[in-house]
């Protein structure tokens, strides 16, 4: 409702809004679909509205990150541009069309990184390695240094676990000697573990959907800890210029409450990435925008 209040004030030509495609199953507390009372509140302001879900990797991103992206306007009628990149095996079934760019995969992204180990690598790096293909020179823009590319400082236990994981393996997979131990009892094993924690992410695939959480959701494809920052601000397709403040992972909830502090949830380098907008799909959103109120001026 805040985002319709903000839209009546200053009344666009064209909105978009973004969420997870589980919005489409929300009900409101008054029993209808959230999505129709999207519809029904700007189609009030004027607005005709038009919703998909959209793959990231379809337009460029190296992720399977899908997104409900709701398009409102107020002149013309919206279409979504098509994707550009698709499967790399693909068949062409229309001779006609212009062939899909391959998905960009996890080891596309990050391979000319500095390879580093958990505990090691600076906030702030030289670029040294020339890029090795075109999505990392996208984003390197010329840039011969970058930032956050700190790894977290895991215990020697947990990189132990870790090494014992193949692509598409996680933290339950690791062998019954290397589980997660129990708190206060180490020769117990804590019989927790969770499916989405530290999966070793496969090189040549686009990389699983990055979380608010990912410090703790993936693994890098050969080495022995969790992506840092700057890993997940590539496979999100931020540009290696753009640098994000604030602590790298996040603060206790528990201590931020007791010492008053909520205002910083959320503000980790970490959440900050995984909670974004992949940049190059918002491009392609824009560019497409800009070209329907070109195509549709009062």
């Amino acid at each position: 409702m805040e985002f319709v209040r903000a839209v009546s004030l200053s009344a666009p030509d064209l909105i978009i809004l973004e969420n997870v495609p589980g919005l489409l199953k929300r009900k409101a507390k008054c029993g209808q679909f959230v999505v129709d009372l999207i519809v029904s509140e700007f189609q009030q302001l004027g607005y005709d509205l038009t919703w998909i879900v959209l793959e990231a990797q379809s337009f460029g991103v190296p992720q399977l990150r899908p997104r409900l992206f709701v398009v409102g306007v107020k002149l013309g009628k919206w279409t979504f541009r098509e994707a550009t990149h698709g499967a790399r095996n693909a068949g062409q079934l229309d001779l006609l069309e212009a062939p899909l760019i391959p998905y960009v995969t996890t080891w596309e992204a990050i391979s000319e990184l500095p390879q580093i180990q958990a505990r090691e690598g600076p906030e702030h790096v030289g670029l040294e390695e020339p890029h090795h293909n075109d999505y990392q020179a996208l984003l390197r823009s010329g840039s011969s240094e970058t930032f956050n590319h700190g790894a977290i400082r895991h215990s020697t236990r947990l990189v132990d676990r870790l090494s014992h994981l193949q692509w598409g393996q996680s933290g339950m997979d690791a062998p019954e000697e290397h589980q997660a131990r129990k708190r206060g009892d180490y020769s117990a094993i804590s019989g927790k573990s969770f499916s989405q924690n530290n999966r070793r992410m496969h090189p040549d695939k686009p990389c699983h959907s990055i979380p608010a959480s990912f410090y703790a959701n993936f693994v890098h494809p050969f080495s022995h800890r969790n992506f840092t920052p700057r890993e997940g601000d590539r496979l999100q397709s931020f540009p290696d210029w753009c640098r994000f403040s604030g602590k790298p992972t996040v603060v206790s909830t528990k201590l931020l409450s007791r010492e008053d502090r909520t205002d910083e949830l959320h503000l980790c380098q970490y959440n900050q990435i995984g909670n974004a907008v992949p940049p190059l799909l918002s491009y392609h959103l824009a560019t497409h925008e800009r070209k329907h109120l070109e195509e549709n001026e009062r």
